[in-house]
């Protein structure tokens, strides 16, 4: 369950396919014109993270690595996220809505899901994203410079739920 979950709501896309391959080789670092693009809000995600992922109903642990780097010449950042036993991947790409303005991101699963997910962007530490079908919400908080904490909630029957409790770890800096 806690798989499948992290399918549709994991932080991931891949460009090429070796990323796809091998999410946890080392992201390439964002150009100083990508950076630019990104801005701060985005750049802190470019790089490989391990991830340690707790579903707080069951306990039940789950490992996946998560390699992010700058695409489209920096205007978007893309994510490609596998389990740590190789049965598990989904993709995503992050941007900044130049239309409504904060962050959007689409997450793609392995399972033929997606999700859209918005933020309003940074406030203080924490990062929180909704989507509206299914209805979504992960809040991201920013620990330290290489480590945030991600919690996935799901809305039903009324109220939110969370299902999947993520400690993200950078695992390795983005090179150039």
């Amino acid at each position: 369950m806690l798989r499948t979950l992290f399918l549709i709501a994991s932080l991931t896309a891949a460009p090429s396919a070796a990323a796809a391959k091998n999410p946890a080789s080392p992201a390439p670092a964002a150009s100083p014109a990508e950076a630019a693009r990104l801005g701060p809000e985005l750049a802190y995600f470019v790089g490989t993270w391990a991830i340690t992922a707790v579903d707080p109903r069951t306990g039940e642990k789950e490992g996946f690595s998560y390699r992010v780097e700058p695409a489209l010449g920096g205007s978007w950042l893309s994510g490609a996220g596998a389990s740590t036993t190789g049965d598990f991947a989904s993709r995503d790409m992050w941007g900044r809505n130049p239309d409504k303005g904060g962050i959007s991101r689409i997450v793609f699963s392995g399972g033929g899901t997606y999700a859209i997910l918005r933020s309003d962007g940074w406030k203080a530490d924490t990062l929180v994203f909704e989507s509206e079908s299914p209805r979504l919400r992960q809040t991201i908080t920013r620990v330290s410079p290489n480590e945030f904490r991600a919690v996935w909630e799901m809305f039903s029957d009324g109220r939110w739920t969370a299902y999947s409790d993520e400690r993200v770890i950078r695992s390795r800096p983005a090179h150039a």
